[in-house]
């Protein structure tokens, strides 16, 4: 299995409550170019799901226009913070482990799912700024048992979807 994990793109600072904070223009940008970059990567990932609050559907729902993504897009409680690695491994269990499956969430949920995975002890090493995107393949949904293939903050994923600064 690949599992893509995306950080949600920058969002507002105002709104009536955190889970309603929306996309700012520059997240929208920011949400296109990381859907650009893994369609220009030959991404074709076969469910796409975010936490449950507004600024990650937004960027999932603009990253799959992007990726010309034609299923359902859900939502997944696991992806938001404070969820441990092995409950989101869990909800993940039903799907083929030949899928690619592209998860958007939080900080620090990401840096803490993405160092659960590969093994590694301290999530601070993985920085995930507004819109950087990681990629993990797995043989089997366990912690520990991932290999991480790449992680790309915005400035990477700009120059793989070929879009000027």
């Amino acid at each position: 299995m690949r599992l893509y994990l995306l950080r949600h793109a920058s969002a507002s600072d105002v709104a009536p409550s955190d889970a309603e904070r929306q996309l700012t223009k520059e997240g929208e940008e920011e949400s296109r170019i990381a859907g650009a970059a893994l369609a220009e990567l030959g991404v074709q990932p076969a469910h796409i799901f975010s936490s449950p609050l507004v600024r990650a559907r937004q960027t999932a729902q603009i990253a799959a226009k992007e990726l010309k993504f034609s299923g359902d897009l859900g939502t997944l409680d696991e992806l938001l913070n404070d969820t441990p690695t092995s409950s989101l491994l869990k909800a993940l269990k039903s799907f083929d482990i030949t899928s690619e499956l592209l998860l958007i969430g939080h900080v620090p949920s990401l840096s803490e799912h993405l160092a659960s995975v590969v093994g590694a002890k301290n999530p601070a090493g993985f920085p995930f700024g507004k819109g950087s995107l990681a990629c993990i393949e797995l043989k089997q949904l366990r912690v520990g048992s991932g290999q991480l293939r790449w992680f790309m903050r915005q400035k990477q994923l700009r120059l793989v979807a070929h879009r000027r600064a």
